[in-house]
């Protein structure tokens, strides 16, 4: 493929706009290469905070407060490429989301590498509504550009800019 463009919405890369298949002036050197995230922070003022929000099953969902710590907070920041957690947030602190609630009664150890991997009830087994919702707010450093989560160049984020 070449020329793609998606506007984010496309469930898959076959429905943005691209040249035909096969038709390309591209080498290898132009390759493109994606991270995926399975977890994003919505409603806060920064990248760096937000409502928790997870991907499952094509759609995503948010994350009940019920025994929500720090711990849990840093493992949703390092998932979304920040250093760790300053704070956690409950209550629906960025807002009420909409559509299912997927998670609830998250306990994370702070040492897991993705929020899924955390104990939890089970997906889509809460006593919650929006109201509940739960936030983080992240440390503004990471780490670019190295072969590991633990090595690259530091990146401080301030007014809102890398």
């Amino acid at each position: 493929l070449d020329n793609v463009g998606c506007s984010g919405t496309e469930t898959r890369v076959h429905s943005c706009s691209a040249n035909s298949w096969g038709s390309n002036d591209c080498s290898h050197r132009e390759d493109a290469g994606v991270v995926c995230q399975s977890v994003r922070l919505v409603g806060g003022v920064y990248d760096s905070e937000g409502r928790v929000e997870i991907f499952q099953n094509g759609q995503w969902g948010t994350v009940c407060d019920d025994s929500w710590t720090l711990n849990d907070a840093h493992v949703v920041c390092r998932e979304v490429g920040f250093s760790g957690a300053i704070s956690y947030k409950t209550g629906a602190f960025y807002g009420a989301g909409t559509g299912g609630i997927f998670m609830d009664d998250v306990s994370c150890t702070g040492r897991e590498g993705r929020l899924r991997d955390c104990q939890f009830q089970g997906w889509n087994y809460h006593n919650c509504d929006h109201t509940e919702d739960a936030g983080v707010v992240c440390r503004g450093v990471r780490l670019v550009g190295g072969s590991s989560s633990s090595e690259g160049r530091v990146e401080v984020f301030y007014r809102g800019s890398w």
